[in-house]
């Protein structure tokens, strides 16, 4: 439907004054009987219609706020602040106010936000506190001049503006409220579909001055809290905790009962961080505030909220220091592992090993810890205990590093001798007892756990700070989508996901040297070696010359003029002759490898790339920015 909206918007509004309150598919009938389109498009489009004056009603129907206020009388009483400053509060003129929102009529009347700081309140000087609502009406200078407080004054809309007026004598008591709200609704209920309900079914429903709204709600047995009410004694409080509570739940996908236990470790974390001395509140009840703690998968969402609220390492530890003190064992899994992650953002490898341990040893399930130290095997080459730990994990299978572990699994024999028992002398010809030397230890060949070693690397990347690098380096990526369009959102996972930019976060970044200088003595001695060759090594954009698919590729580098042969299975039998290339070669053992991602370079951008890479300072946006869908 090409119908435009704003069209659509006010003939909507013109139906809804002529016709009353509509429901959706009555609405879309009324507009496609004057041409705008077919009444089942329309009844879509009806939904999405946004204007101040087009509200619904508690029963569903759309109205025409504007007709229904016409005439409608709500009056407030003054205080001596409001005199003096010619205003009022708006907290019960909130409907005749509406008239405000889609007919500005500020020369007579401001409505302006309470902010003690707004110029336009200091100069009528409101302070803070003096006008306790949280809007405020700003009548013309003068307005209430010979007004005393307590006077009442009444507002009204007559042709979609704002009237008022001071009302002497007695006022109204008002429509029946209980019967405006119903005798089987659920409190709270918000205040303003109630009056709009009145207004809607009752012509004389503050025809005239009635008492102001607050003082009707305290004579019909209710109390009020902000734009809600509900009967009297009831626990706004509560209501609104539990309120609280349910959106943090659904926020962060956890059981209701959860949500106060990862609040109040939050809490804890970014007191220490603040400094403060450690309040009760965070100790009183002891492991009961953080049981659920214990659930892996809380945990989990705890430290991410930690995370995202960019609490330091040292107050998590501490955080964690608290929770080992009560003595619980069911905490003391979490505990740890909180420790571990605190000392391994750190940089404190040894010591975070050592919580992960401390952590699966009194918890033998406790999944983040077993994944953990499954990395830790990992980097240590020792694909059989990383394997066993996400074995001892349901789902452990689906893990991403189950997979590479699989492929680097051992051989843990030769195939011609089956036979070997685990304490015969090993096959390999070292003298000692095949279980103290190759069990479990075969290695793959330096030339394949390259492969491994860069894996390694980037799971590196995954630390928050480098996450932080990581998607700034994607947001430049889609620097020029709007990222409100739902194109944005789509392009900037694809960017996240992207190899090139771990690529360029591992090593123009730094996280590879970091990950060399924090993570290396866990490595085995060839891969460290290796890996301390991959830091001197500079990406440097190649042209084919040649290809034997399968075997290699024949390139020179740009940068330093120099014809390599590159041994790579599967590059050859993805690039051609002629192409451009920008990548980063190393040697492993005799030959020379791809490290890292290649990304295929315009032969229009050839000298631009060139200029790039020649920058001694050279920035890793300027590496993101030229590949473009089209350059890919």
């Amino acid at each position: 439907m090409s119908t435009d909206l704003d069209a659509l918007t006010d003939a909507a509004l013109d139906v809804l004054r002529r016709h009353g309150p509509l429901t959706d598919d009555d609405l879309a009938a009324h507009l496609a009987d004057e041409g705008f389109g077919d009444a089942d498009e329309l009844g879509y489009a009806v939904v999405d219609l946004d204007h101040p004056y087009l509200d619904l009603l508690p029963d569903g129907r759309n109205v025409a706020v504007d007709t229904l206020l016409e005439g409608r009388v709500f009056t407030h009483r003054l205080s001596a602040a409001e005199i003096a400053a010619d205003a009022t509060g708006a907290d019960e003129l909130g409907l005749p106010t509406r008239a405000l929102w889609g007919n500005p009529d500020e020369d007579r009347v401001e409505y302006v936000f309470n902010d003690p700081e707004d110029e336009r309140l200091v100069e009528r000087g409101i302070g803070d506190g003096d006008i306790p609502d949280e809007d405020i009406l700003l009548l013309p200078p003068g307005t209430f001049a010979g007004w005393s407080p307590g006077d009442v004054v009444a507002f009204t809309v007559t042709d979609g503006r704002v009237q008022w007026r001071r009302v002497d004598g007695d006022l109204a008591a008002g429509p029946d409220l209980a019967a405006g709200i119903g005798a089987d609704t659920e409190f709270p209920v918000l205040l303003e579909d109630v009056l709009l309900s009145l207004v809607a079914t009752d012509p004389a429903a503050f025809a005239e001055p009635a008492v102001p709204l607050n003082e009707w709600i305290d004579a019909a047995g209710f109390d009020r809290h902000q734009d809600d009410i509900a009967p009297r004694g009831f626990d706004f409080a509560e209501y609104l905790r539990e309120q609280r509570l349910a959106v943090y739940a659904e926020e962060l996908d956890l059981d209701r009962e959860a949500v106060p236990d990862v609040l109040m470790f939050v809490g804890l974390v970014e007191s220490i961080e603040d400094g403060d001395e450690l309040d009760p509140q965070f100790v009183e009840h002891g492991a009961g505030l953080y049981r659920h703690l214990a659930d892996p998968y809380v945990a989990a969402v705890a430290l991410g909220q930690v995370i995202e609220h960019e609490l330091a390492p040292a107050s998590l530890s501490q955080a964690a220091e608290v929770l080992l003190s009560f003595g619980s064992r069911e905490l003391a899994a979490p505990a740890h592992w909180f420790a571990g992650r605190a000392a391994e953002y750190d940089g404190r490898m040894r010591d975070a090993e050592r919580h992960y341990e401390q952590s699966a040893g009194a918890d033998v399930e406790f999944v983040p810890s077993l994944i953990d130290l499954a990395h830790f095997a990992s980097d240590r080459g020792d694909a059989v205990r990383g394997l066993t730990l996400l074995d001892r994990i349901e789902g452990g299978d689906e893990e991403p590093l189950y997979e590479l572990l699989q492929f680097f699994r051992p051989v843990d024999r030769p195939v011609d001798r089956p036979d070997l028992g685990r304490n015969d002398r090993c096959w390999c010809g070292s003298g000692r007892k095949y279980k103290v030397c190759h069990l479990g230890k075969a290695d793959h060949p330096l030339t394949e756990r390259a492969a491994w070693l860069y894996q390694k690397a980037a799971m590196h990347t995954d630390l928050p700070r480098w996450s932080v690098v990581q998607f700034a380096l994607a947001e430049n990526r889609v620097a020029d989508l709007d990222e409100f369009d739902e194109e944005y959102a789509e392009a900037l996972n694809e960017a996240l996901a992207d190899p090139l930019i771990t690529d360029l976060v591992l090593f123009e970044c730094g996280a590879f040297a970091e990950f060399v200088e924090q993570r290396g003595y866990l490595l085995p001695e060839d891969e460290l070696d290796l890996a301390r060759q991959w830091l001197e090594a500079k990406r440097s954009l190649y042209e084919v010359e040649r290809v034997q698919p399968g075997v290699s590729v024949t390139a020179r580098d740009l940068v330093t003029g120099e014809t390599v042969e590159i041994s790579d299975r599967v590059a050859s039998r993805q690039v051609g002759a002629g192409e451009l290339l920008l990548t980063r070669l190393v040697s492993v053992g005799d030959a020379w490898r791809i490290v890292g991602e290649i990304q295929r370079i315009a032969e229009e951008q050839r000298a631009a790339m060139l200029e790039v890479l020649d920058d001694p300072d050279l920035d890793p946006a300027a590496l993101v920015d030229p590949f473009s869908d089209e350059a890919d």
